[in-house]
């Protein structure tokens, strides 16, 4: 964190959550020694979520053990359903007990994860390598933050993103008011919304062959009705999304496709011919509809790289 220097660090916003109050004051006072003078404290969970309301930070630093709705508002961050900015860097401090804690923090989409007790500098220098080589985002169904697969995992289809980073824009000199930061989200949420789309298609296509190849198998039980609800499901978050981007034609088209599911899950143990042809069909027609009515999302004015002011 040093090597940024003081100067830069001075209109850098961090919300600092922790329960205890000797640990929170600690960490504070250290962050302003580094040069970090804008560090604002809580020890309340609804506190913070108020602030964040109001003013997006730059970083957030939260205990694990703040509140037990932590996760989730976390989550809710990610997919804007909490603040201006889902796209504000996030660091939680989890305790070493178990893994569940390291798990749900990263599920909620979390930048960084470190375990209790944390160093202060040592948290700091990992802001820092973040903050300049900060992981692109992907969004799945249910998932939105950063891409933690490595070089050697198995390849992916899930389109990367870039998003705001007010942190390092801040670091560099580039400011930005808050209508030019809500113009930049935005324009991350557009891409987003049609990287959601990319997704349901994947899905999609991986449901329908499961469910095709247990009727050709004839493994018709439980297991097959619970793929065609989830088939349903995909198709219902499809919808939402494209109510989200104002395609109402495409909503009304994924809206149909789950009744049909729907109905085809009621009688799954004997389909008509044409129930199955749809399996056959749906996910060809998924992306024609979503081709025809999605279009490549614009640039947003400023590039990613966006501060408030």
């Amino acid at each position: 964190m040093k090597k940024f220097g003081k100067d830069k660090l001075s209109d850098v916003e961090i919300y600092l959550g922790e329960p205890n109050e000797q640990i929170r004051e600690g960490m504070r006072s250290t962050m302003r020694d580094y040069g970090l003078r804008r560090t604002r404290t809580f020890a309340r969970m609804g506190d913070l979520i108020n602030a964040i309301k109001e003013t997006p930070p730059d970083l957030l630093i939260v205990a694990g053990d703040m509140d037990a709705t932590l996760f989730d508002s976390v989550r809710d961050i990610r997919h804007f359903k909490i603040g201006h900015n889902p796209f504000i860097m996030i660091t939680l401090m989890v305790k070493p007990e178990g893994d569940a804690a390291v798990k749900r923090a990263i599920l909620a989409g979390a930048d960084d994860v470190m375990i209790k007790p944390v160093s202060p500098a040592k948290m700091l220098d990992r802001v820092a390598h973040m903050t300049m080589n900060r992981l692109p985002f992907i969004v799945t169904n249910d998932y939105l933050g950063p891409e933690r697969r490595g070089p050697s995992d198995r390849p992916s289809k899930i389109r990367q993103l870039d998003v705001v980073n007010t942190f390092r824009s801040k670091i560099e000199g580039n400011r930005m008011t808050t209508a030019e930061l809500a113009r930049a989200v935005k324009g991350c949420m557009t891409e987003v919304m049609a990287a959601r789309f990319d997704s349901h298609g994947l899905k999609l296509g991986w449901v329908c062959d499961l469910i095709l190849k247990a009727y050709e198998e004839k493994r018709i039980d439980n297991e097959l009705e619970e793929r065609l609800l989830i088939l349903v499901g995909v198709l219902e978050d499809a919808a939402r999304t494209a109510q989200g981007l104002g395609e109402r034609e495409l909503v009304a088209i994924c809206t149909q496709m789950a009744r049909q599911v729907e109905e085809m899950a009621e009688r799954y143990e004997n389909p008509t011919d044409g129930q199955r042809a749809t399996i056959q069909k749906l996910t060809k027609a998924f992306e024609l509809a979503k081709t025809a009515k999605i279009r490549p999302p614009p640039a947003p004015a400023g590039g990613h790289q966006a501060a408030t002011a």
